[in-house]
């Protein structure tokens, strides 16, 4: 549990900037540079996720810090999958030519007061939005984009590999099924995302071993992270084997907002549970690989090292996405992506953003 009379460190410097330029679809209603949740690279290509839509977002990077070459590719031309609403994708990882893309699985209360009336209609207010849109977790081959040299894209088929997902049910999928059936989770499936109810963000992979970090809940001060064994079935499709595993993790009372496997250790960015501001941080959970679940009920609390403080804004700039980047004489930074950037960040006549730059500490620095 944090010291509340502890002050929270200084944040730590930027050591440069990256820029993304998402002008596919220039002057359409919706910008993805505003609205970025999550992020993968698979060597020159970066991927990019939204809370809008239902879609991904992919750049080619240059080498120099500009990433550029706008494609946007729908998920439901690729998979069987409920596009009626907002997939919400706020975790994507890329292992070994997969790419792997995580729904919210969360609920939401209808937005109100945008249209500028004051006025609240308790009983709409009231109703959540079901969750099967949100309940997407998924894999999809990446192959050589003949169209744009050096880049990949994802396919619904790659020779004997085949893009495939948990089957979305009525109402969820299995793995939304196994929240509600978690005595420590079940209350939460019944509670709006941002008010500290079920919010998935963030995923990491190594085989079939899958990591999924929850931004909320926060129970009492520990953060949540479920393990699963999913493996694909004959045609593609995914199936989790075995139970949903429940971690607790002490990250100073903040919530998951995304995750990268970074060889044997897990990479946590950390942030508040609502929309509101406050801290964020980067944590390396040393040797994940090496630490699976032990037991179902009986867990241990893992304490990760803090070592990046992100900046954050007021309103604006809230951590969202983390993408590791080599640098050119050695060592690795990490790229951090924000949701809701703040104005300086964005180049509104090439639809692009900035995003900082970190070094990242050698594993025992």
């Amino acid at each position: 549990m944090p010291d509340p009379s502890t002050p929270w460190p200084a944040t730590t410097a930027p050591a440069g900037v990256e820029r993304l330029i998402l002008d596919a679809e220039r002057g359409a209603a919706d910008d993805p540079a505003l609205d970025l949740s999550a992020a993968a690279r698979h060597g020159r290509t970066m991927f990019l996720g939204s809370d809008e839509g239902v879609r991904l977002e992919r750049l080619v990077g240059d080498g120099d810090g500009q990433w550029a070459q706008h494609r946007r590719f729908p998920l439901d031309a690729i998979l069987d999958l409920d596009a009626s609403g907002e997939a919400d994708i706020e975790g994507l990882a890329e292992e070994n030519g997969w790419l792997w893309v995580l729904g919210s699985h969360a609920r939401t209360r209808p937005k109100i007061g945008s249209q500028g009336d004051d006025r609240i209609d308790l009983t709409r207010f009231a109703t959540l939005k079901h969750t099967r849109p949100r309940c997407l977790l998924a894999r999809l081959p990446l192959a050589p984009d003949p169209e744009t040299d050096g880049a990949v894209r994802p396919v619904k088929r790659d020779g004997d590999r085949r893009a495939g997902m948990l089957r979305q049910t009525k109402y969820g999928n299995r793995l939304s099924r196994m929240l509600q059936e978690s005595p420590l989770l079940r209350p939460f499936t019944r509670i709006a995302a941002k008010e500290g109810g079920v919010d998935l963000e963030g995923i990491a992979v190594a085989g079939n071993r899958i990591a999924i970090g929850m931004r909320g809940p926060v129970i009492q001060s520990y953060a949540v992270l479920l393990e699963l064994e999913v493996v694909p079935t004959r045609t593609g499709r995914l199936k989790i084997l075995g139970p949903m595993h429940v971690r607790v993790l002490e990250l100073d009372g903040l919530g998951i907002r995304d995750l990268k496997r970074d060889g044997a250790d897990l990479l946590i960015l950390a942030g508040p549970t609502t929309g509101l501001d406050g801290p964020c941080a980067v944590y390396r959970w040393k040797d994940w690989l090496g630490d699976p679940p032990q037991h179902e009920q009986v867990v241990r609390r893992h304490r990760p090292e803090r070592i990046i403080d992100l900046p954050f804004g007021r309103g604006d700039d809230h951590p969202e996405g983390l993408v590791l980047i080599e640098r050119p004489e050695g060592g690795r930074d990490l790229l951090v992506i924000c949701d809701s950037p703040a104005a300086a960040r964005i180049d509104r006549a090439a639809n692009g953003v900035t995003c900082d730059r970190f070094r990242l500490p050698d594993r025992d620095g």
